[in-house]
C-alpha cells in the first residue's frame, strides 16, 4: 500500500498533461464561477483508493452571512427579503424596517435579552415563521401576532446573526465519513467572519479520515462540493481555496 499527498487549489490555471506529454483540459472546472462547486482534474490516476484523510484546508470566507433562503420573513401572508449580505444586528433590523415600511410596523432590538421584538403601526400582524426562515432566526415563533391593542410583540428565542458555526466538504466519488447518508466528507469548523481565512491543520483539530471499501475505486478527480449546517450550496463569491489530502491506495 502507498500514501500520496493531494494538494488542491481552485484557483490553479494549469492544465493536466497527457500520457504524450501533450497539454490537455483544464485542471479545475467550476460551476457557475463558484469555486465551492468544483471538478479538480488530478494528474495521475490512484487505484484501489483504501483511505482519504484531510489534512489541512486554507478557506477564505467570501459567502455571505444571509442570504437564501434564510433571509426571508412573512408578515400577514407577505414576504419580505433582506438583500444577501453581511449583517450585525443593527444592519440587519435597519434593513428590513426599510423593506417592510413604517406603515406595516417596526422591528426592534434589546440588547440586554439579544432578542428581537416587533410594534405594529397597521392592526393586526400575524408573523410567519418556517423553519431556518429569518424569523426563525430572529428569534420568533410561528403565529407570533402584535395587534391595535398588543402592539409589540418580542421574539421567543434570542436572534443569531452568524449561524454558520460550521459548513461541510462534500467530495462526492470518495463518499461520506457516516452511514448517516448526509453529504458530508469532512467538517470545517468556523469560528471566523466575512473576510478572514480559516485556516483547518489536522494537528490543531482532529483526525478526519474516510475509509474507501470500493476496491474497484479508480481516482482521476475529486468532485466537490461545499454545503452549510443545513445541507445547502455555499457560494464562496469567487474566493478560491485550497486543501490537502493524504490517500492511501494499492497503486
Amino acid at each position: 500500500m502507498n500514501t500520496y499527498q493531494l494538494h488542491v487549489d481552485t484557483g490553479s490555471s494549469s492544465n493536466v498533461e497527457t500520457y504524450s506529454g501533450q497539454i490537455g483540459q483544464a485542471s479545475v472546472y467550476k460551476q457557475n464561477g463558484n469555486p465551492f462547486q468544483s471538478t479538480v482534474i488530478l494528474g495521475n490516476r490512484h487505484r484501489r483508493i483504501r483511505t482519504a484523510a484531510l489534512k489541512d484546508a486554507q478557506i477564505p470566507v467570501g459567502f455571505y452571512s444571509m442570504r437564501a433562503p434564510y433571509n426571508s420573513i412573512v408578515l400577514n401572508g407577505t414576504t419580505y427579503t433582506v438583500p444577501p449580505g453581511n449583517y450585525n444586528i443593527t444592519s440587519l433590523i435597519n434593513t428590513l424596517n426599510g423593506q417592510i415600511t413604517n406603515a406595516v410596523g417596526v422591528f426592534n432590538t434589546t440588547s440586554t435579552t439579544n432578542q428581537v421584538s416587533f410594534t405594529s403601526n397597521n392592526g393586526q400582524v400575524i408573523i410567519t415563521v418556517a423553519p431556518l426562515s429569518l424569523g426563525y432566526f430572529l428569534g420568533f415563533t410561528n403565529g407570533q401576532t402584535a395587534s391595535a391593542t398588543s402592539t409589540t410583540v418580542t421574539g421567543t428565542n434570542s436572534y443569531i446573526t452568524n449561524f454558520d458555526t460550521c459548513f461541510y466538504i462534500w467530495i462526492q466519488n470518495l463518499g461520506t465519513s457516516s452511514l448517516d447518508g448526509q453529504q458530508i466528507t469532512y467538517k470545517i469548523p468556523n469560528s471566523t467572519g466575512s473576510g478572514s481565512i480559516i485556516q483547518y491543520t489536522e494537528g490543531s483539530n482532529w483526525e478526519q479520515k474516510i475509509t474507501v471499501t470500493d476496491r474497484s475505486n479508480r481516482l482521476d478527480r475529486l468532485i466537490i462540493t461545499v454545503v452549510d449546517r443545513f445541507g445547502n450550496v455555499l457560494n464562496n463569491n469567487g474566493l478560491d481555496w485550497s486543501f490537502t489530502l493524504e490517500i492511501e491506495a494499492d497503486t
